[in-house]
Formats: structure tokens, sequence, C-alpha cells
């Protein structure tokens, strides 16, 4: 369990076309937290150049499943603080979904350094968003975990490899498996994130949040998108 009166030191997975709302729905809410709560906040990937959000553009060029849509370079960047190999100690690692994690390859070192990280004895909290299960099934570490991924793409992240090991949920807006947390698609992970705050930290936190975020609650099994997909 997190010591609350300590630092807290979240670590965010990035790649070029993560989803910007996997990223910064559950920062808006971390954010907040951290108004009365002592938090440090890296954001970690292979190394320091500007990252992309929505699309893969590297060195100017648009690459990816959305290089021929009707807007390629329509994206905007963040710059990460830290390089995999620099990564400080950790107490949550978040892992958000994207069309980046269909690029297998360009994933592959955040997922060696989340198999490196999965046994570290600070890690308290292992987390993801959307198709970011992708990447922590990809690891080896999830077998036998149950977890949840995005609706709309839930066939394909079970097909990655190792995944065949992970005891996926359709009907799940987020599932908790001991100390790894997953959510279903994009605005899911704002939900998880409120019912982690919740978990950790009291409902009177999460729900002062919600209506600071004009956020309406939503339980960890409210999921009308598993039937809509057929998965139910």
């Amino acid at each position: 369990m997190v010591n609350i009166t300590a630092p807290l030191r979240i670590g965010y997975v990035l790649f070029p076309a993560f989803t910007a709302l996997d990223v910064f729905g559950p920062l808006n809410a971390l954010n907040l937290l951290s108004i009365n709560y002592p938090m440090t906040l890296s954001l970690l990937s292979k190394d320091l150049s500007p990252i992309s959000i929505d699309r893969t553009i590297v060195h100017g060029e648009g690459k990816g499943m959305l290089a021929t849509s009707a807007s390629p370079n329509f994206t905007q960047f963040i710059l990460p603080t830290h390089t995999f190999c620099n990564a400080p100690p950790l107490d949550v690692i978040i892992v958000p979904g994207g069309a980046g994690t269909r690029d297998i390859n360009g994933t592959q070192e955040a997922v060696d350094w989340l198999t490196k990280r999965w046994d570290d004895p600070e890690l308290d909290y292992m987390m993801s968003v959307c198709t970011g299960a992708s990447l922590l099934a990809r690891t080896g570490k999830m077998a036998g975990k149950n977890a949840t991924t995005n609706k709309a793409a839930f066939n394909w992240v079970k097909s990655v490899q190792h995944a065949d090991e992970v005891n996926w949920i359709a009907k799940a807006r987020w599932v908790t498996d001991g100390n790894v947390w997953t959510s279903s698609g994009v605005s899911a992970g704002t939900d998880m994130t409120l019912g982690w705050i919740e978990h950790l930290y009291g409902k009177n936190e999460s729900e002062a949040m919600r209506r600071q975020l004009e956020w309406n609650e939503l339980n960890s099994t409210d999921d009308p998108f598993a039937a809509y997909y057929g998965l139910s």
C-alpha cells in the first residue's frame, strides 16, 4: 500500500500515437489530487524527443495506421521528462493505449522496461488504459490475471504475445486484480483513476474530484460497450 504521507511517484509510459484522453483524462484527476497530497510525475519514453499524440510522426514524417488519414499531421506533441534508461523509482506506472500500441516493434523498448520494472519492490500499482493492456500482456507478467481493455479492439489485444495467458473480462469498465488495474477504452481510464483515488484516499476525495470535473460516477461494471461490440 502506498504511503499517502510520502510523495506519490507516478510514471506514464509514452510512445507515438498514444490516445490523448488516455493520458490527460487521468492526469486531470491526478493534477487535482496533487494540490492536497505530495506527488511527482515522470513522463517516460525511449528518448527525449517530442512525442506525437494520436498520430505517429517521427522526424516530421507521418507513419503508422493513420498516415493516410484525411489529416495525417493533425497532432500535438508532449515532451518526456525521462528515458527508460534513467527512469526514477516509481510507486505507480500507467500505460495508455492508442494506435501506437499496434506498432509492436516501436513499443518493444517500453515492453522490455515494463518487464524489468514489474517486480520492483518499490512499485505498488501497475495500471493500463485502453489498449495499453496489450503492452502489459506482452511482458508475460499477466499470466492468470484478470484484465480488460478497449472493447472495439478487444480481439486484437487478445491476439498479442502472451495475451492468451490473461483472463480477459469483456463486460467491465475497469478490472482490479491485486495491484494491477486495467480499464476499458479511452474515457474509462478516468473512471478507473477516480476509482483508484477512492480506493487509496477515500470516497470523500473522489467525490470532490468528480464535482470539480463534472464527471458522472460509473462503477467498475458499468459497461454498455461490451454488448455493443458483441462481447457479452
